[in-house]
């Protein structure tokens, strides 16, 4: 099942199983949900905000970006894809998308990436080493004949194109060290693939591994915290913004029973016209 949770002040906690609910019908729930976005907070007289309500208005991948925030970011974008029209409307096609989370990190948790919008687009020799990054990706079959699946990233933090950035171009731009011989491979990515219903019925935290020493390292969004996969011991008119807790940690981790991980190897080996697996089929 996946559970979808409409902004407070409207319905909540409502639980689809997509295998009865038509794509038709979570998209009429969706349109319903639109119109609660300037509906006013009863307690502060501001807009009622949530991660799903911003999602789902959101004119585009892009404008959903907060810098330094790309588990949120990646979840929104999921979000809006998943629930909204614009899988069609960005990619000009009306190809059956699966979508996935990924989180690119290593065990040292230090991956040096390139092309990242926290550096200047006109300088492409300087990197970020991030201790972890947040994308989306989707794949879908290609040819129905030979069963083929091309696959795409979504990455509303890179400077590269286009968007959607074919994988196997993301990957080159993105990790273009990789092939230097005098690299040390513990600085080569590892990628946890998630599939995205999932990740958006589960994840949840507090954004606390961003507040340090009494300041934020970086200004948070302005909804609530996404906290869907925190359980509330059956207290279901607690506001999620006073909730405390995160898994984010779990799914930085490269390692762990059941996981799908992969080396950057084994991404290229996916973004090929050859490839017919699906990304969270780990073998």
């Amino acid at each position: 099942d996946l559970v979808i949770s409409l902004s407070r002040g409207s319905v909540s906690n409502t639980e689809m199983s997509r295998g009865l609910w038509t794509r038709e019908e979570i998209l009429s729930v969706s349109n319903k949900f639109k119109c609660k976005m300037n509906e006013q907070h009863p307690n502060t007289g501001r807009p009622s905000l949530s991660a799903e309500s911003t999602a789902l208005q959101s004119p585009s991948d892009h404008d959903l970006r907060v810098a330094c925030y790309c588990e949120e970011n990646a979840w929104r974008v999921a979000y809006r894809h998943l629930y909204t029209d614009a899988s069609n409307s960005c990619s000009g096609n009306n190809k059956d998308w699966k979508y996935y989370i990924v989180f690119v990190s290593n065990n040292h948790k230090a991956c040096p990436m390139f092309m990242q919008r926290a550096i200047p687009k006109d300088d492409p020799r300087e990197y970020v080493c991030w201790d972890y990054h947040v994308i989306v990706m989707r794949s879908a079959v290609q040819n129905n004949i030979e069963r083929t699946i091309v696959s795409e990233i979504l990455d509303v933090d890179t400077w590269v194109t286009p968007y959607p950035t074919p994988l196997s171009k993301y990957l080159d731009e993105s990790f273009p060290h990789a092939t230097d011989p005098n690299l040390n491979k513990q600085y080569l990515p590892l990628f946890n693939v998630v599939r995205a219903e999932d990740f958006i019925k589960d994840f949840y935290s507090d954004r606390m591994h961003m507040f340090k020493n009494g300041e934020w390292n970086s200004p948070p969004p302005e909804y609530p915290p996404i906290m869907n996969g925190l359980k509330m011991d059956g207290n279901d008119s607690q506001e999620r913004n006073e909730l405390t807790g995160s898994n984010l940690d779990s799914y930085i981790s490269m390692s762990g029973e059941g996981k799908c991980v992969f080396t950057l190897a084994e991404m290229y080996e996916r973004s090929t016209d050859s490839n017919k697996k699906e990304l969270t089929e780990c073998s």
